[in-house]
């Protein structure tokens, strides 16, 4: 039904949610060579559609052994995605050869709040947290919130882009879904239910994504755990969190 494919950059998850032989393919990612051995795998499947969680240079990549299948985003992540299209191509020239980029941020406008196929129904949770038109997908069939870029185990929450308050108001959003899901699977990061311990909880995701909130309101954050055993470049976007919560 659900699988799911970590980059070896930045953890970055694609997601193949299969019915029969039809495929959603979700934030297909990174490399060029990571794409091509995921349309080798997929060879011989339908895709459907895909679905960009939102306008992030690596969210919107595409690969040509995929097929022609539309891929959507929600209203506002779509038009983003337009009028950045530039600087996304451009910010993925750092891991996908020149010959993807034309397909890079080929997204446009779903307006539906089921995306469209014959297999379970896969619900559309739009907010504004971390990017705007953030748009996760819900799985009630599996009780499995595919979240973006949220609720991950290494990395803390970037508000820079929408503000803590977007980001807040976004995590009330997915709320209900976290409580009721048995699984989480980030955009970057392990799924919940292959990590160990705390981290191996979407509820538990949840609480430390809020708790950083709280912390950074406060002037804090910096002993979040994800920040410790993370890359250098969270501190900067910690640091970019701190200053958009003063500014």
């Amino acid at each position: 039904m659900l699988e799911v494919f970590t980059s070896s950059v930045m953890m970055t998850n694609s997601i193949a949610l299969r019915s029969g032989n039809d495929v959603i393919l979700v934030d297909p990612a990174w490399t060029t060579a990571e794409l091509g051995r995921l349309a080798e795998h997929l060879a011989g499947a339908t895709i459907v559609c895909g679905w960009s969680t939102h306008a992030h240079h690596d969210h919107v990549l595409w690969h040509p052994g995929f097929g022609q299948a539309p891929r959507y985003a929600t209203p506002r992540a779509a038009r983003r995605a337009l009028e950045h299209q530039a600087d996304l191509e451009q910010a993925a020239t750092a891991h996908v050869a020149w010959e993807l980029i034309p397909f890079v941020a080929r997204v446009q406008v779903f307006n539906g709040k089921h995306l469209p196929w014959d297999g379970p129904e896969v619900e559309v949770v739009s907010h504004n947290g971390h990017a705007p038109g953030h748009g996760a997908l819900w799985v009630p069939e599996i009780s499995t919130l595919i979240a973006g870029d949220m609720l991950s185990d290494v990395e803390i929450p970037t508000f820079a882009e929408t503000g803590w308050k977007a980001y807040k108001e976004g995590l009330e959003t997915l709320e209900p879904y976290v409580r009721q899901g048995q699984e989480v699977i980030p955009g970057h990061g392990r799924r919940t239910a292959a990590a160990p311990g705390r981290a191996g909880s979407p509820v538990a995701r949840w609480e430390a994504d809020m708790e950083y909130l709280s912390r950074i309101a406060a002037g804090g954050g910096h002993d979040d755990p994800r920040l410790s055993a993370g890359p250098a470049w969270l501190w900067d976007a910690h640091h970019e969190n701190l200053y958009a919560q003063v500014a």
